[in-house]
């Protein structure tokens, strides 16, 4: 009898991984997310992975709308204005304002970041920049990381203001500026565990 329990025990550990290995689902490589809650749940339109033959998504050439290709189906045009955003060999992008920006922090604070067209000259060295972007939700609009739009956007937190003014001491380095801005909304957590101890 003993036996048959210890072997049922022993058997126990392997009989979940067994159930939630069947439970898992892949996440697809591209896809559309329709809305900011199919971004925080992952629920992708028309996912599909890179490699799968017959399937590519590209933006149209001087249209703002995301063009889906698929086997035995019909191409699926859908305009940037009616998507939150997309997945691309996956990485997520949101769509605002008819442009693309690619998320690069999503808890607290939104983090976005976009090419720049202009060139930025740094001690003597020229390159193709890359802006910072912030939003205080999944919805809420995207903005450039500036104090002013800082200050606006966080209104009823002045404790962070401070920080916020250094932040523009940063232009020559957006990305610092964005690195300092999700430091500050960890900030907190990090003083009440130190005083928790």
């Amino acid at each position: 009898m003993k036996t048959v329990v210890l072997a049922a025990i022993a058997a126990l550990p392997l009989s979940v991984l067994a159930q939630q290995a069947a439970s898992f689902v892949a996440f697809p490589d591209n896809g559309i997310y329709l809305s900011a809650n199919d971004f925080s749940t992952h629920k992708l339109t028309d996912g599909f992975d890179n490699g799968q033959p017959g399937y590519r998504m590209h933006q149209e050439m001087f249209q703002r709308t995301l063009k889906i290709d698929q086997p035995n189906a019909p191409e699926a045009k859908i305009p940037l204005s009616d998507v939150w955003g997309e997945r691309k060999d996956g990485v997520d992008y949101r769509s605002f304002d008819g442009d693309l920006y690619k998320v690069e922090h999503k808890d607290r604070l939104f983090i976005y970041s976009k090419p720049t067209d202009a060139w930025m000259a740094t001690g003597g060295n020229a390159y193709a920049g890359m802006l910072y972007y912030f939003s205080r939700e999944a919805n809420s609009p995207i903005h450039l990381i500036t104090s002013r739009n800082l200050e606006s956007v966080y209104y009823d937190q002045p404790d962070k203001k401070a920080v916020f003014d250094e932040i523009d001491d940063q232009n020559a380095h957006p990305a610092d500026q964005a690195n300092k801005l999700i430091r500050l909304f960890y900030k907190t957590d990090t003083q009440m565990t130190h005083a928790a101890e």
